[in-house]
């Protein structure tokens, strides 16, 4: 409320004229009219607020009920849908296609570029592993590079649109088949065992290139000219088929492999990109006098091929020699 009005202190009730005092009513009566106005509002203001909160509380409740309503339609959907593998009607393990991998196998067309599960055999036909992925060819030619040993042929059954329950619902499928019959889990599947399951990580780096791609019809000797050039201006060069992320055959993988277990830093052209690097898979075999991919040079000298470079490390004498 707006304040009474006052007087001087020295001032009595007496001293103030009629004048004065009928002014300081019609003051009065004013505030009390702007208050009261003001006091209107006020509960009108209220009145609308209450009406707001108690409309937002009805709004916010519809919608926690239509938030559950379709959180309870989902969750139908998903206990209806959750796996459509029908393992009756499924390939059977025992039944599936055998498919070698061996020498490059892996890009047999008849391995799955979809989702599905697979089993790995060794040479001599023994269960090594059953698997589940997203791209069963990718998995095959990584398991087929990194440990051949183990990576002879494959079974394979695709599910290109299967969902996550599915193919691990196939993937159990098949285990508990070989488990019934062998009585007991693939070693790679066995508790403990990383073998399969792992992953060597491969640093990123972009490969050399010998040439700006703007000389298709490059010369043989021009070509060797960069290869020189090549090997004596970076420590370590490896020239394999593809990239040290993509290798494009089981050789090049493994030398990859034990460079980057040395942990070194190395370089590598790909003798498969004739953009950049025009015949040098055929090139490279002359200016080296070696006639196979990988090979690998250290200070400016081919130190060797795959089986050299994987003789050397396992003795150590890579080690040595790349001062790691």
């Amino acid at each position: 409320l707006p304040p009474r009005p006052t007087f001087s202190d020295d001032a009595t009730s007496d001293d103030v004229t009629s004048d004065d005092a009928s002014s300081a009513r019609r003051r009065t009566d004013a505030n009390a009219r702007e208050t009261a106005t003001r006091d209107d509002a006020t509960s009108r203001d209220d009145d609308v607020a209450r009406r707001g909160t108690r409309d937002g509380r009805a709004r916010r409740g519809r919608t926690r009920r239509t938030r559950e309503d379709a959180s309870d339609d989902d969750d139908a959907k998903t206990s209806t849908s959750a796996t459509t593998f029908d393992a009756a009607t499924a390939v059977k393990l025992a039944d599936a296609e055998t498919v070698r991998v061996a020498n490059d196998g892996h890009a047999d067309a008849r391995i799955p570029a979809t989702a599905g599960v697979y089993a790995v055999y060794d040479e001599r036909d023994a269960l090594q592993y059953v698997g589940l992925s997203r791209k069963v060819n990718a998995s095959v030619k990584v398991h087929a590079f990194e440990m051949p040993q183990y990576c002879y042929a494959v079974k394979c059954m695709a599910l290109p649109d299967a969902s996550k329950a599915d193919l691990q619902a196939a993937w159990k499928t098949w285990v508990m088949e070989h488990v019934t019959t062998a009585g007991g889990l693939p070693p790679g599947n066995a508790p403990g065992n990383k073998l399969f399951s792992e992953r060597r990580a491969r640093p990123s780096k972009a490969c050399l290139r010998l040439s700006d791609g703007k000389t298709p019809q490059m010369t043989a000797d021009a070509l060797k000219e960069a290869i020189g050039t090549c090997v004596r201006e970076h420590k370590i060069v490896a020239f394999i088929k593809g990239t040290r992320e993509e290798p494009d055959c089981g050789f090049s993988h493994r030398m990859i492999n034990v460079l980057n277990e040395l942990m070194v830093d190395y370089d590598t052209v790909n003798v498969l990109d004739d953009y950049y690097n025009p015949n040098l898979l055929f090139v490279i075999k002359d200016f080296s006098d070696w006639p196979t991919i990988p090979q690998l040079y250290v200070d400016g000298e081919l130190l060797g091929g795959h089986d050299i470079v994987n003789s050397m490390h396992e003795s150590g004498e890579l080690k040595t020699q790349l001062g790691a």
